[in-house]
């Protein structure tokens, strides 16, 4: 990215000397010669006095020359006539228009301004690593980025121009240098997390990993992706604002969300999310992270929920809070796969209201689900062949996890009595945690039984379809 920077640079010195050639033959009319000291006096200056402060002498001649450009080396909001920057929100490149097909005038000024080809401007381009880092995974996927075959061999055919193995060399510096940056802060915070919790731990070193936020806050999530909400139950607008609640599902964006990437609640206005494949417990230390963006984050409301009717406020999320400990509000072991956001009224920004980029549980439980039809015949607590057969592929999910409790919860519709049913979900889930313990054969984990009946629907006992639902065998495994 340095090496960008500096061709962008260079540019600026282009244009600093058509405006001091500008500035001259303005100057003084019957002068025939352009004034060459002062052009080399204004270039010099923004060598030693820096690229800002030389753009400001520059002043209006500078803005004018950067006109015939389309505005694209203005920087910040500027934009062509397609509504595309050079430079994104934060001030820096935006690679991905340099390599989109509405970028191919400013790859030919580029190619123009480094000295090479713009062939050699678009497979440079292949190799120039985003600013954005959003994760060690993604770290590690921009250093595997930086060898690549095609250019090493041309390089190699000895066709390059010296400036583009250049650029492509301080490309590569300048981008491991961030990487490692990156991966030594991000241990620092794994070492903390497991300070505070010795008997915790990864499900596998594949799945977690460390995330950072728009405030360049990290935050280690022993479950990786997994870790964040997967669905969205309910979205009320608030009565400003409010837009893109999708946007809150899955990973963070880490450090630079782009608008369409994250969710805004709107002054009052409320979101829901579910966690499919996780839910939330209580570890020392916070236990939800909220990825809010902003250098002023507007207060939010936080409630957790196990089954989307009766919620427990946890607290609010203000100033430089990201994390809450839901400790003093649930009993141990309990998990959670709701959580509601409400925006408290605080217009301190646009577009109004909270901006929510992600949520995630910091100390989570793996969460499984089997359907009771694939499982149990009507009314029945014995597992059919399908039924084995169905928790013997689950149990290959689970056979890398060394301990950990298990906890198998049933679940059945509401028809016939709350007491009837009771019996029946908690002999389903002893069937379904006898056949597992066979087949994972590890006396390493702690087993409990849970019978919840109709007490958890997921979903209205409204329809048959709903009741298909609802009647299941849940299975949270929790790493410790």
């Amino acid at each position: 990215m340095q090496a960008i920077n500096k061709m962008v640079h260079r540019t600026f010195l282009v244009l600093l000397l058509l405006v001091g050639l500008f500035l001259g033959s303005c100057k003084d009319k019957k002068t025939e010669e352009p004034q060459i000291d002062a052009i080399e006096e204004l270039t010099e200056s923004t060598d030693s006095i820096g690229l800002d402060e030389g753009m400001e002498e520059a002043g209006a001649a500078m803005k004018e020359a950067m006109s015939g450009l389309g505005n694209l080396f203005i920087g910040g909001n500027a934009k062509d006539s397609l509504g595309n920057s050079l430079f994104d929100e934060s001030g820096n490149i935006n690679l991905e228009f340099l390599k989109s097909e509405q970028g191919a005038q400013a790859r030919e000024s580029f190619a123009a301004m480094a000295g090479i080809s713009e062939e050699e401007v678009s497979l440079a381009l292949t190799a120039m690593s985003d600013f954005n880092i959003t994760s060690v995974k993604n770290a590690v996927e921009i250093e595997n980025s930086l060898s690549n075959p095609q250019i090493e061999d041309y390089i190699a055919s000895g066709e390059a121009s010296q400036n583009f193995v250049e650029i492509l060399e301080e490309n590569k510096t300048e981008a491991r240098e961030r990487t490692a940056d990156f991966k030594r802060k991000a241990a620092l915070k794994k070492e903390a997390f497991y300070r505070a919790n010795p008997s915790w731990y990864a499900l596998t070193e594949s799945i977690e990993d460390v995330y950072i936020d728009s405030q360049m806050e990290m935050v280690y999530l022993p479950m990786g992706d997994i870790s964040f909400a997967d669905s969205l139950v309910v979205y009320t607008a608030g009565k400003q604002g409010g837009e893109n609640p999708e946007s809150v599902l899955g990973p963070s964006k880490g450090q630079q969300p782009k608008r369409e990437e994250f969710t805004n609640l709107g002054l009052e206005g409320s979101i829901v999310v579910f966690f499919d494949d996780n839910s939330f417990t209580d570890v020392n230390g916070p236990d939800i992270y909220v990825f809010e963006i902003g250098s002023i984050k507007e207060p939010t409301a936080l409630s957790i929920s196990k089954d989307g009717k009766t919620w427990i406020d946890i607290g609010k999320i203000k100033g430089g809070t990201s994390g809450l400990d839901i400790s003093p509000f649930v009993k141990p072991g309990e998990t959670f796969n709701y959580l509601k956001l409400v925006d408290l009224n605080t217009n301190s920004g646009f577009p109004p209201g909270a901006d929510i980029d992600a949520v995630a549980a910091i100390g989570g439980a793996l969460r499984l689900n089997l359907d009771s039809a694939v499982l149990f015949e009507t009314g029945k607590a014995d597992l059919k062949p399908e039924g084995l057969e169905a928790i013997k592929e689950l149990s290959e999910q689970l056979i890398n996890i060394p301990k950990g409790t298990i906890t198998v919860e049933g679940h059945t519709d509401d028809v016939g009595s709350d007491a009837s049913n009771r019996i029946l979900s908690e002999k389903r889930a002893a069937s379904v945690a006898s056949a597992l313990q066979s087949a994972l054969k590890n006396p390493s984990f702690k087993w409990k039984i849970v019978g919840h009946g109709e007490s958890q629907p997921i979903v209205a006992n409204d329809t048959a379809e709903n009741r298909l639902k609802t009647r299941r065998v849940e299975i949270l495994v929790v790493p410790f």
